[in-house]
């Protein structure tokens, strides 16, 4: 596996003219993969790289990515692949593929697109058009596949087989790559998602707005679980972990921050059903897209615990990396990415995966333990500034950028790019 180097290829940079960088975005919602896209444009060095953005809908975060000067590009035959919405939906997939691939081939002529980056494993689109108008693709997979056996396969290969290089953000999503030798192909980077540490600040423990607002006075414990609601996130376990700790510690409060995504609309108010049922009426806040991606430093300043119990395999686990980011102590799964991003009894407790019990144990500890609880965020925020600092994680982007163009100059300069190409 390549790893991120501070050495960098410069052919991009001495030359006077700024490179197109097309960036493929299957859903125009507020997750993981949207807002570490835009985190990144907002610092990508615009003196080399000017970065162009496809959705397939209008979003939250449209006039987001518009603000920090990029171009968005709205493409509704560009559709999420999900197995989840019958075979209907897989039928008009399908029948809408190759015209959607053709208008983005046709963008990127248009546009003078140098590089073609697909930001996520499920998004088929970007390699056909990338090698349809013979531009470079760089593929960033942010998942872990568990649908089926076969989806793997088939997604995994086309990656490998249509990437100059292969982006993964943790060794948990490096391991479906493994061939049968147990090596990794040889083009795989391995590249941390970032923060802005100026933004994510354990000073916003200072702001009380997030508290007065939910009605949780100062001093009052509060454990939170700050994600979209998609069942594979675990927020039912949550909620059976809360029952358990408000058995012992009755004066705590619980949080959920976070709304219901497509395709799962009415989820929330099966939860909210389930708090109650749980015992949890008044001990608990659902608080939907109330706090936007721009409020959530204030809701992990309001936080005593950040809790994340995914129920399947969590490639990254962007919400733990924000939450060692604000010195908040984190209770996760020992599965996954958190794996490695996290460090057991130093910045985080992690748990068995379903285990309800095993979890409220670890906040009930961190709660009890007001000065272990501190010491294990403070120790969350070294990490954080050793590894996810936002800039270096972007200049680590860049470099690849770099090296992959210097690698393929004719496509660089070759006058087949456009009308458009290089202004």
């Amino acid at each position: 596996m390549r790893t991120s180097t501070n050495a960098s290829c410069n052919n991009a940079r001495q030359s006077n003219h700024v490179l197109k960088v097309l960036y493929l975005q299957s859903t125009s919602e507020i997750g993981g993969s949207d807002i570490t896209l835009l985190r990144t444009l907002e610092v990508l060095d615009r003196s080399v790289y000017a970065p162009h953005v496809v959705l397939p809908h209008d979003g939250p975060l449209v006039e987001a990515f518009r603000k920090v000067a990029c171009q968005v590009h709205i493409l509704p035959s560009m559709r999420k692949l999900s197995s989840r919405r019958g075979i209907g939906y897989l039928a008009r997939y399908l029948a809408g593929y190759l015209p959607a691939c053709f208008h983005i081939a046709g963008v990127i002529r248009r546009e003078g697109i140098a590089l073609v980056h697909t930001n996520t494993i499920h998004n088929l689109y970007g390699f056909l058009a990338a090698r349809l108008t013979q531009r470079p693709h760089v593929w960033h997979v942010r998942e872990i596949v568990v649908q089926s056996g076969f989806t793997r396969w088939v997604e995994t290969r086309l990656v490998r087989r249509f990437s100059e290089r292969v982006v993964v953000m943790s060794d948990a999503i490096a391991e479906m790559f493994k061939g049968a030798d147990g090596r990794v192909p040889g083009n795989l980077v391995k590249l941390y998602d970032g923060l802005d540490l100026e933004v994510f600040h354990p000073r916003q423990r200072s702001s009380p707005r997030v508290r007065r607002e939910l009605g949780v006075g100062e001093g009052v414990p509060l454990v939170g679980i700050v994600t979209r609601l998609d069942p594979w996130k675990g927020i039912k376990v949550f909620l059976e972990a809360a029952a358990l700790i408000h058995q012992e510690a009755p004066k705590a409060r619980f949080l959920v921050c976070g709304g219901e995504i497509a395709g799962h609309e009415g989820y929330e108010g099966a939860l909210r059903q389930r708090a109650e049922a749980l015992g949890l009426a008044g001990a608990i806040s659902f608080t939907g897209w109330r706090y936007r991606y721009q409020d959530i430093p204030e809701v992990y300043g309001a936080i005593d615990v950040s809790v994340q119990c995914p129920v399947y395999p969590e490639p990254y686990g962007l919400a733990n990396v924000e939450a060692m980011a604000c010195g908040v102590a984190v209770v996760a799964v020992a599965q996954g990415g958190p794996m490695e991003l996290c460090v057991q009894e130093e910045t985080a407790l992690l748990v068995l995966p379903r285990d309800a019990r095993a979890a409220a144990d670890a906040v009930l500890s961190l709660l009890r333990d007001p000065e272990r609880r501190l010491a294990m965020g403070a120790a969350g925020r070294r990490r954080a500034e050793k590894l996810f600092d936002r800039r270096q994680c972007v200049k680590a982007l860049e470099t690849l950028y770099d090296e992959v163009l210097a690698e393929t100059p004719s496509r660089r300069a070759s006058p087949a790019m456009g009308r458009g190409d290089r202004r």
